[in-house]
Protein backbone atom coordinates (compact mmCIF):
# COMPACT_ATOMS: atom_id res chain seq x y z
CA UNK A 1 0.00 0.00 0.00
CA UNK A 2 1.38 3.53 -0.78
CA UNK A 3 2.22 6.35 1.94
CA UNK A 4 -0.80 8.01 3.89
CA UNK A 5 1.23 10.39 5.35
CA UNK A 6 -0.83 13.15 4.27
CA UNK A 7 -4.89 12.13 4.26
CA UNK A 8 -5.11 14.31 7.43
CA UNK A 9 -4.46 18.15 5.66
CA UNK A 10 -6.11 17.01 2.80
CA UNK A 11 -9.01 16.18 4.11
CA UNK A 12 -9.33 19.98 5.87
CA UNK A 13 -11.36 21.14 2.80
CA UNK A 14 -13.44 24.79 2.57
CA UNK A 15 -15.91 22.85 4.98
CA UNK A 16 -13.78 22.38 7.54
CA UNK A 17 -11.89 25.63 7.21
CA UNK A 18 -15.74 27.36 7.76
CA UNK A 19 -16.37 25.43 10.60
CA UNK A 20 -13.21 26.81 12.09
CA UNK A 21 -14.31 30.20 10.91
CA UNK A 22 -17.83 30.51 12.29
CA UNK A 23 -17.23 28.49 15.45
CA UNK A 24 -19.24 25.23 14.55
CA UNK A 25 -17.72 22.16 16.42
CA UNK A 26 -17.07 20.10 13.47
CA UNK A 27 -17.23 20.31 9.68
CA UNK A 28 -20.56 17.84 9.51
CA UNK A 29 -22.57 21.08 11.00
CA UNK A 30 -22.94 22.46 7.40
CA UNK A 31 -23.80 19.28 5.97
CA UNK A 32 -27.31 19.63 8.39
CA UNK A 33 -27.59 23.37 7.73
CA UNK A 34 -27.51 21.94 3.98
CA UNK A 35 -30.59 19.35 4.70
CA UNK A 36 -32.20 22.16 6.76
CA UNK A 37 -32.16 24.92 3.97
CA UNK A 38 -33.58 21.95 1.69
CA UNK A 39 -36.36 20.38 3.57
CA UNK A 40 -36.96 22.58 6.50
CA UNK A 41 -37.58 20.69 9.55
CA UNK A 42 -35.74 22.53 12.06
CA UNK A 43 -37.98 26.22 11.75
CA UNK A 44 -41.06 24.54 13.45
CA UNK A 45 -39.57 22.08 15.86
CA UNK A 46 -40.27 22.54 19.43
CA UNK A 47 -38.39 19.52 20.73
CA UNK A 48 -35.65 17.92 19.01
CA UNK A 49 -32.70 14.67 19.88
CA UNK A 50 -29.67 14.60 18.60
CA UNK A 51 -28.33 11.05 18.79
CA UNK A 52 -24.61 10.21 18.70
CA UNK A 53 -24.50 13.93 18.96
CA UNK A 54 -20.25 14.43 19.86
CA UNK A 55 -18.57 16.84 19.50
CA UNK A 56 -22.18 18.98 19.18
CA UNK A 57 -21.60 20.46 15.65
CA UNK A 58 -25.27 19.69 14.62
CA UNK A 59 -26.62 20.85 18.24
CA UNK A 60 -24.99 24.14 17.61
CA UNK A 61 -27.14 23.84 14.05
CA UNK A 62 -30.22 23.00 16.25
CA UNK A 63 -29.78 26.00 18.72
CA UNK A 64 -29.48 28.50 16.08
CA UNK A 65 -32.44 27.72 13.87
CA UNK A 66 -35.38 26.27 16.28
CA UNK A 67 -37.41 28.57 17.72
CA UNK A 68 -36.82 30.12 21.14
CA UNK A 69 -37.12 28.01 24.56
CA UNK A 70 -37.22 24.86 22.08
CA UNK A 71 -35.57 21.81 24.55
CA UNK A 72 -32.83 20.25 22.37
CA UNK A 73 -30.89 16.91 23.70
CA UNK A 74 -27.85 15.49 23.01
CA UNK A 75 -26.68 12.27 23.14
CA UNK A 76 -23.55 10.52 22.99
CA UNK A 77 -21.65 7.65 24.70
CA UNK A 78 -18.64 10.81 24.85
CA UNK A 79 -18.99 13.66 27.36
CA UNK A 80 -20.42 17.25 25.17
CA UNK A 81 -19.07 20.44 25.99
CA UNK A 82 -21.83 22.13 26.94
CA UNK A 83 -23.69 24.73 24.72
CA UNK A 84 -26.63 27.49 25.17
CA UNK A 85 -29.90 26.59 25.40
CA UNK A 86 -28.92 22.84 25.13
CA UNK A 87 -29.21 19.66 27.02
CA UNK A 88 -26.69 16.78 26.68
CA UNK A 89 -26.24 13.45 28.61
CA UNK A 90 -23.64 10.50 28.28
CA UNK A 91 -25.65 7.42 27.52
CA UNK A 92 -25.62 4.35 24.72
CA UNK A 93 -28.44 5.14 22.60
CA UNK A 94 -29.10 1.05 22.71
CA UNK A 95 -29.84 0.76 26.44
CA UNK A 96 -33.17 1.22 28.30
CA UNK A 97 -31.15 3.28 30.80
CA UNK A 98 -30.81 6.22 27.63
CA UNK A 99 -35.08 5.60 27.04
CA UNK A 100 -35.58 6.22 31.18
CA UNK A 101 -33.19 9.16 30.49
CA UNK A 102 -35.07 10.65 27.14
CA UNK A 103 -38.61 10.07 28.60
CA UNK A 104 -37.78 12.26 32.49
CA UNK A 105 -36.20 14.92 30.24
CA UNK A 106 -39.13 15.40 27.57
CA UNK A 107 -42.04 14.26 30.67
CA UNK A 108 -45.33 13.94 28.16
CA UNK A 109 -43.61 15.68 25.36
CA UNK A 110 -42.95 14.24 21.78
CA UNK A 111 -39.86 15.01 19.55
CA UNK A 112 -40.30 16.76 16.33
CA UNK A 113 -37.10 15.63 14.71
CA UNK A 114 -34.78 12.82 15.78
CA UNK A 115 -31.45 13.31 14.30
CA UNK A 116 -28.97 10.64 13.76
CA UNK A 117 -25.10 11.27 12.34
CA UNK A 118 -24.00 8.50 14.47
CA UNK A 119 -20.61 6.03 12.60
CA UNK A 120 -19.40 3.38 14.16
CA UNK A 121 -15.29 3.32 15.18
CA UNK A 122 -14.05 2.25 11.20
CA UNK A 123 -10.72 0.81 10.43
CA UNK A 124 -11.60 -2.44 9.89
CA UNK A 125 -13.23 -4.00 6.39
CA UNK A 126 -15.70 -2.38 4.75
CA UNK A 127 -18.12 -4.69 4.99
CA UNK A 128 -17.94 -5.14 9.12
CA UNK A 129 -18.18 -1.29 9.31
CA UNK A 130 -20.79 -0.52 6.92
CA UNK A 131 -22.81 -3.44 8.43
CA UNK A 132 -22.21 -1.59 12.19
CA UNK A 133 -23.34 1.40 10.95
CA UNK A 134 -26.81 0.32 9.01
CA UNK A 135 -27.05 -1.32 12.70
CA UNK A 136 -26.87 1.68 14.40
CA UNK A 137 -29.00 3.47 11.81
CA UNK A 138 -31.81 0.77 12.37
CA UNK A 139 -31.49 1.12 16.70
CA UNK A 140 -31.58 4.95 16.37
CA UNK A 141 -34.74 4.49 14.10
CA UNK A 142 -35.87 1.97 16.95
CA UNK A 143 -35.53 5.09 19.81
CA UNK A 144 -37.06 7.40 17.17
CA UNK A 145 -40.38 5.24 16.99
CA UNK A 146 -40.99 5.77 20.74
CA UNK A 147 -40.44 9.97 21.00
CA UNK A 148 -41.46 10.96 17.97
CA UNK A 149 -44.59 12.52 17.79
CA UNK A 150 -47.09 12.16 14.73
CA UNK A 151 -45.85 13.83 11.60
CA UNK A 152 -42.57 14.07 12.94
CA UNK A 153 -38.82 14.15 10.76
CA UNK A 154 -36.40 11.18 11.39
CA UNK A 155 -32.94 12.06 9.60
CA UNK A 156 -30.26 10.12 9.36
CA UNK A 157 -26.49 8.66 7.90
CA UNK A 158 -26.50 5.88 6.05
CA UNK A 159 -23.94 3.97 4.75
CA UNK A 160 -24.49 2.80 0.99
CA UNK A 161 -23.72 -0.99 1.62
CA UNK A 162 -25.84 -4.19 0.99
CA UNK A 163 -28.15 -3.78 3.74
CA UNK A 164 -29.11 -0.55 2.60
CA UNK A 165 -32.15 -1.15 0.42
CA UNK A 166 -33.29 -3.33 3.42
CA UNK A 167 -33.17 -0.39 6.00
CA UNK A 168 -35.04 1.97 3.26
CA UNK A 169 -37.63 -0.36 3.39
CA UNK A 170 -38.31 -0.41 6.97
CA UNK A 171 -38.04 3.44 6.77
CA UNK A 172 -41.20 4.19 4.35
CA UNK A 173 -43.50 1.49 6.01
CA UNK A 174 -43.09 3.83 9.36
CA UNK A 175 -42.82 7.97 7.15
CA UNK A 176 -45.01 8.89 4.61
CA UNK A 177 -42.06 10.54 2.64
CA UNK A 178 -38.73 9.15 2.42
CA UNK A 179 -35.75 11.20 0.50
CA UNK A 180 -32.33 9.91 0.06
CA UNK A 181 -29.97 12.53 -0.32
CA UNK A 182 -26.21 13.54 -0.18
CA UNK A 183 -25.46 16.96 0.93
CA UNK A 184 -22.46 19.39 -0.70
CA UNK A 185 -20.90 19.08 2.29
CA UNK A 186 -20.34 15.49 2.31
CA UNK A 187 -17.16 14.36 0.53
CA UNK A 188 -17.53 12.86 -2.82
CA UNK A 189 -15.53 9.95 -1.99
CA UNK A 190 -17.39 9.27 1.27
CA UNK A 191 -20.03 5.93 1.34
CA UNK A 192 -22.35 8.02 3.28
CA UNK A 193 -25.76 9.34 2.55
CA UNK A 194 -28.47 11.05 4.42
CA UNK A 195 -31.90 9.54 4.58
CA UNK A 196 -34.94 12.70 5.30
CA UNK A 197 -38.10 10.70 6.55
CA UNK A 198 -41.01 12.90 6.90
CA UNK A 199 -44.30 12.55 8.58
CA UNK A 200 -43.95 9.93 10.83
CA UNK A 201 -47.20 7.41 10.76
CA UNK A 202 -46.84 6.81 14.70
CA UNK A 203 -48.69 3.10 14.14
CA UNK A 204 -50.08 2.13 17.69
CA UNK A 205 -47.64 -0.94 17.69
CA UNK A 206 -44.93 -2.03 16.23
CA UNK A 207 -43.22 -5.29 16.07
CA UNK A 208 -40.02 -5.54 17.64
CA UNK A 209 -38.63 -7.75 14.71
CA UNK A 210 -39.35 -5.09 12.71
CA UNK A 211 -36.12 -2.93 14.13
CA UNK A 212 -34.26 -6.50 14.58
CA UNK A 213 -31.11 -6.21 12.86
CA UNK A 214 -31.24 -10.04 12.67
CA UNK A 215 -34.74 -10.00 11.13
CA UNK A 216 -34.35 -7.13 8.90
CA UNK A 217 -31.12 -8.06 7.04
CA UNK A 218 -31.50 -11.63 6.84
CA UNK A 219 -34.10 -12.20 3.85
CA UNK A 220 -31.32 -9.74 1.62
CA UNK A 221 -28.08 -12.30 2.20
CA UNK A 222 -28.55 -13.38 -0.77
CA UNK A 223 -30.09 -10.19 -3.14
CA UNK A 224 -28.42 -7.98 -4.71
CA UNK A 225 -29.58 -4.10 -3.02
CA UNK A 226 -28.60 -1.61 -5.33
CA UNK A 227 -31.29 -0.87 -8.01
CA UNK A 228 -28.61 -0.67 -10.89
CA UNK A 229 -27.13 -3.71 -9.46
CA UNK A 230 -30.64 -5.29 -9.69
CA UNK A 231 -30.92 -5.01 -13.24
CA UNK A 232 -26.87 -4.92 -14.07
CA UNK A 233 -24.92 -7.53 -11.83
CA UNK A 234 -21.23 -6.59 -11.49
CA UNK A 235 -19.44 -8.93 -13.31
CA UNK A 236 -15.96 -8.51 -11.69
CA UNK A 237 -14.91 -11.19 -9.21
CA UNK A 238 -15.39 -9.51 -5.60
CA UNK A 239 -13.09 -10.46 -2.99
CA UNK A 240 -15.10 -11.18 0.51
CA UNK A 241 -14.03 -7.37 1.91
CA UNK A 242 -16.75 -5.97 -0.48
CA UNK A 243 -14.31 -4.36 -3.09
CA UNK A 244 -13.77 -5.42 -6.70
CA UNK A 245 -10.46 -7.50 -7.08
CA UNK A 246 -7.56 -4.06 -7.48
CA UNK A 247 -10.20 -1.69 -6.91
CA UNK A 248 -9.47 -0.47 -3.67
CA UNK A 249 -11.65 2.68 -4.26
CA UNK A 250 -15.31 3.86 -3.43
CA UNK A 251 -16.25 6.37 -5.37
CA UNK A 252 -15.98 6.18 -9.39
CA UNK A 253 -16.60 8.59 -11.62
CA UNK A 254 -17.99 8.26 -15.60
CA UNK A 255 -17.29 10.46 -18.43
CA UNK A 256 -20.42 11.30 -20.15
CA UNK A 257 -18.98 11.23 -23.80
CA UNK A 258 -17.81 7.80 -22.91
CA UNK A 259 -21.13 7.11 -21.44
CA UNK A 260 -23.04 8.28 -24.61
CA UNK A 261 -20.77 6.73 -27.36
CA UNK A 262 -20.42 3.31 -25.80
CA UNK A 263 -22.06 0.22 -26.30
CA UNK A 264 -21.85 -0.62 -22.93
CA UNK A 265 -23.32 1.83 -21.49
CA UNK A 266 -25.67 -0.09 -18.97
CA UNK A 267 -22.92 -1.85 -17.45
CA UNK A 268 -20.67 1.75 -16.87
CA UNK A 269 -24.11 3.36 -15.37
CA UNK A 270 -23.75 0.86 -13.48
CA UNK A 271 -20.45 0.36 -12.13
CA UNK A 272 -20.44 4.66 -11.37
CA UNK A 273 -21.17 6.69 -8.61
CA UNK A 274 -21.21 9.91 -10.86
CA UNK A 275 -21.63 10.80 -14.28
CA UNK A 276 -19.19 14.21 -15.20
CA UNK A 277 -20.00 16.38 -18.02
CA UNK A 278 -17.01 16.59 -19.48
CA UNK A 279 -17.49 18.17 -22.65
CA UNK A 280 -19.17 21.58 -23.37
CA UNK A 281 -21.83 20.82 -26.37
CA UNK A 282 -23.17 18.07 -23.56
CA UNK A 283 -23.41 20.53 -20.99
CA UNK A 284 -24.64 22.97 -22.95
CA UNK A 285 -27.43 20.85 -24.67
CA UNK A 286 -30.98 21.44 -24.03
CA UNK A 287 -31.86 17.88 -22.82
CA UNK A 288 -28.55 18.47 -19.86
CA UNK A 289 -31.60 20.10 -17.56
CA UNK A 290 -30.61 20.66 -14.38
CA UNK A 291 -32.97 17.81 -13.22
CA UNK A 292 -30.69 15.03 -15.17
CA UNK A 293 -27.82 17.10 -13.86
CA UNK A 294 -28.53 16.43 -10.31
CA UNK A 295 -29.35 12.98 -10.78
CA UNK A 296 -25.85 12.39 -12.69
CA UNK A 297 -24.49 13.77 -9.34
CA UNK A 298 -25.22 10.10 -7.47
CA UNK A 299 -25.81 7.60 -9.25
CA UNK A 300 -26.50 4.35 -6.56
CA UNK A 301 -29.31 6.24 -4.99
CA UNK A 302 -32.05 6.60 -8.16
CA UNK A 303 -34.99 4.77 -8.62
CA UNK A 304 -36.54 3.43 -11.60
CA UNK A 305 -38.44 6.94 -13.01
CA UNK A 306 -34.54 9.10 -12.32
CA UNK A 307 -33.04 6.06 -14.11
CA UNK A 308 -35.48 6.46 -17.42
CA UNK A 309 -34.71 10.06 -17.29
CA UNK A 310 -31.09 9.44 -17.64
CA UNK A 311 -31.43 6.57 -20.64
CA UNK A 312 -33.52 9.23 -22.25
CA UNK A 313 -31.36 12.04 -21.93
CA UNK A 314 -28.21 9.64 -23.25
CA UNK A 315 -30.62 8.63 -26.41
CA UNK A 316 -31.43 12.35 -27.18
CA UNK A 317 -27.61 13.59 -27.19
CA UNK A 318 -26.41 10.09 -28.56
CA UNK A 319 -28.97 10.83 -31.79
CA UNK A 320 -28.06 14.83 -31.50
CA UNK A 321 -24.35 14.17 -32.19
CA UNK A 322 -24.85 11.09 -34.42
CA UNK A 323 -25.96 14.11 -36.85
CA UNK A 324 -23.79 16.01 -36.46
CA UNK A 325 -20.64 13.93 -36.95
CA UNK A 326 -21.99 11.91 -40.04
CA UNK A 327 -23.75 14.56 -41.78
CA UNK A 328 -21.68 13.93 -44.90
CA UNK A 329 -21.98 10.32 -44.35
CA UNK A 330 -25.65 8.66 -44.90
CA UNK A 331 -24.24 5.01 -45.32
CA UNK A 332 -22.78 5.51 -42.20
CA UNK A 333 -26.35 7.37 -40.97
CA UNK A 334 -28.38 4.17 -41.91
CA UNK A 335 -26.09 2.17 -39.39
CA UNK A 336 -26.08 3.97 -36.46
CA UNK A 337 -30.05 4.63 -37.26
CA UNK A 338 -30.33 0.66 -36.70
CA UNK A 339 -28.45 0.86 -33.90
CA UNK A 340 -30.60 3.06 -32.36
CA UNK A 341 -33.52 1.07 -32.70
CA UNK A 342 -31.39 -1.72 -30.92
CA UNK A 343 -30.76 0.64 -27.95
CA UNK A 344 -34.55 1.53 -27.96
CA UNK A 345 -35.68 -2.61 -27.67
CA UNK A 346 -32.68 -2.58 -24.19
CA UNK A 347 -34.33 0.30 -22.89
CA UNK A 348 -37.27 -0.88 -23.05
CA UNK A 349 -35.65 -4.78 -21.87
CA UNK A 350 -34.14 -2.65 -19.08
CA UNK A 351 -37.68 -0.50 -17.72
CA UNK A 352 -39.00 -4.59 -17.86
CA UNK A 353 -35.84 -5.75 -15.61
CA UNK A 354 -36.36 -2.78 -12.95
CA UNK A 355 -40.50 -3.81 -12.47
CA UNK A 356 -39.22 -7.48 -12.08
CA UNK A 357 -36.72 -6.82 -9.87
CA UNK A 358 -38.66 -4.10 -7.45
CA UNK A 359 -41.64 -6.69 -7.11
CA UNK A 360 -38.85 -9.72 -6.21
CA UNK A 361 -37.11 -6.90 -3.43
CA UNK A 362 -40.42 -6.86 -2.17
CA UNK A 363 -41.46 -9.78 -1.84
CA UNK A 364 -37.97 -11.15 -0.32
CA UNK A 365 -38.59 -7.87 1.98
CA UNK A 366 -41.92 -9.20 3.11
Amino acid sequence: MGKKSKTGKSRKDKFYKLAKETGYRARSAFKLIQLNRKYEFLQKSRVVIDLCAAPGGWLQVCSENTPVSSLILGVDLVSIRPIPNVTTFQEDITTEKCRQTLRKELHTWKADVVLNDGAPNVGKNWLHDAFTQVQLALQALKLATEFLKPGGWFVTKVFRSKDYNALLWVMQQLFKRVHATKPQASRNESAEIFVVCEKFLAPDKIDPKFVDPKYVFQELEMEPKQTISLIHPEKKKRQRDGYAEGDYTLFHTLNASEFIQSENYLELLAAANQVILDEDRIATHPASTEEVKHCLGDIKVLGKKELRSIINWRKRLKKDFNKEDKVDEPVLVVLIEEKAEDSEEDEAELLKKIAVAEEEEKKALK
